[in-house]
């Protein structure tokens, strides 16, 4: 029994042991990164932080750094430059500006002693990038062109930006070899180039470092087999026999029609009940015209999409019937990059009145073009109305109240003169008087009778009666 009991003993002390032991957490030191990514010149934080110390524990460690990407400028907490003293769930921070691109290494190595001891380990990296103040560079040059299989006319020079390429009329496609001055340039364009019969006006567009861009035109004329030509305006336009090189418009659907004895590959739209299909000008521009079958005749077909409308623009002559325009004249409009004509009341307003067909109900209108805002709206008709009325009677009012002050200027006027009359006619009064006193006082017989002349004077305009009733209010 006593050999079991001291067994007994001995396992529970070992379990006890093991429990200790095992219970103890080892202390730890992390470190953490403001960013991951810096640019030359901008700064980053690195975080050293201590974690299950005992309660007496005490740990030193010192960082080292990668010196050919940064440069060390500031520690917080209890340091001597990059050697720290550090407690149980306390941090320090460090303060590195980067200097040069690439990637660098933070490493911490250090112990701690007390209740326990130990060694203390951790590191992090981070990559600097370009400096957000780097001067890019502005090469936008080519440095070499060309046409695998074939030759450019003239031979390419970098100043030089149109070329010309001649071609059989089997040839469909071409690659288009371009290298840039600068390494750090981007090029658009080049690689394989699908053509079509005709003119084929291909760019190829150098992007700079710093944003700056230029084009460079190979024009490829693909000789065509028994082309179908059309004059509009004098300028000379090729039908389009590739349906691959159509886009076709919402609310259309394919076509196929017969020009020449030659089918040609077109679009139709029950609404707007037109035809339309492809014309190339000389330089291999291709749009969409409608055509009207029975008279051979073409008209550009200009589709604008706005958020609630797609709007095929009409000619417009004059404004909606039943309102004024003759206030209003006839300027193109740019609208969406589209050339159209309005009404506008002069060239520099901001509303135009303009006329189309919405292509999705077919219905023909009159619209407000707001050309800040690039929307339309159709033309309220009797709100205009409105307006003008209320215009109108804010003219009579005017006009009225205009009247109304002249005539009482007029009233003015003739009161100020009745009274400049009766003003002298008192004085003329008073002036006889006083020669009729005077020659009272010489003893002279010659003297007027104060009735007499106030009588006389009175007498000379019989509008002034009331003359004499002033001169005896005055002599009152």
């Amino acid at each position: 029994m006593k050999k079991n009991n001291h067994l007994k003993l001995i396992i529970t002390l070992l379990i006890s042991y093991f429990i200790l032991v095992g219970g103890v957490k080892a202390a730890s030191l992390s470190l953490s990164k403001s960013s991951g990514n810096v640019a030359v010149g901008s700064t980053v934080k690195i975080t050293a932080k201590a974690v299950g110390f005992g309660q007496v524990d005490m740990g030193t460690f010192s960082l080292s750094y990668d010196q050919d990407r940064f440069t060390f400028v500031s520690a917080s907490g209890d340091c001597n430059g990059l050697y720290c003293i550090i407690e149980s769930g306390k941090s320090i921070v460090f303060t590195f500006k980067a200097k040069s691109q690439g990637s660098g290494t933070f490493s911490a190595s250090g112990a701690y002693e007390g209740d326990s001891s130990g060694s203390l380990s951790a590191s992090t990296s981070v990559t600097v990038g370009e400096s957000a103040n780097k001067v890019l560079n502005t090469n936008d040059f080519l440095a070499s062109l060309s046409v695998e299989g074939y030759e450019l006319t003239p031979e390419f020079n970098k100043e030089t930006l149109e070329y010309t390429l001649n071609l059989a009329s089997d040839v469909n496609s071409i690659n288009i070899i371009a290298k840039a001055e600068d390494a750090k340039a981007k090029i658009t364009g080049d690689g394989q180039a699908t053509l079509t019969e005709g003119a084929n006006t291909i760019n190829i567009v150098v992007t700079a470092e710093n944003g700056s861009t230029r084009t460079y035109i190979i024009n490829a004329n693909v000789e065509e087999k028994n082309p179908l030509v059309r004059k509009i305006n004098g300028k000379k336009y090729t039908i389009v026999r590739n349906r691959d090189n159509l886009e076709k418009p919402d609310n259309y659907e394919d076509k196929t029609i017969i020009i020449d004895e030659i089918e040609v590959p077109a679009f139709y739209s029950d609404i707007t009940k037109y035809t339309l299909i492809g014309l190339k000008d000389e330089k291999g521009n291709i749009a969409l015209y409608i055509y009207n079958e029975k008279k051979d005749t073409f008209v550009l077909y200009q589709e604008i999409k706005f958020s609630s409308i797609n709007f095929y623009p009409m000619d417009i002559d004059k404004g909606p019937a039943g309102y004024d325009f003759s206030d209003y004249k006839k300027y193109t409009i740019d609208m969406n990059k589209v050339k159209i004509k309005g009404l506008k009341i002069n060239k520099n307003a901001r509303f135009a009145i303009i006329y189309g067909m919405d292509v999705e109900t077919g219905q023909k209108d009159y619209y407000t073009y707001d050309s800040k805002n690039h929307t339309i709206q159709v033309y309220d008709k009797q709100y205009m109305n409105l307006i003008s009325k209320k215009a109108e009677i804010y003219n009579i009012i005017i006009l009225s109240a205009g009247g109304v002050l002249l005539l009482c200027f007029a009233i003015i006027i003739g009161l100020c003169a009745k009274n400049s009359k009766r003003k002298k006619k008192i004085q003329n009064i008073l002036e006889k008087l006083s020669q009729s006193e005077e020659s009272y006082n010489t003893g002279k017989d010659d003297i007027i009778d104060e009735e007499k002349i106030v009588d006389e004077v009175m007498n000379e305009d019989d509008e002034e009666e009331d003359m004499y009733n002033i001169l005896e209010d005055e002599e009152k």
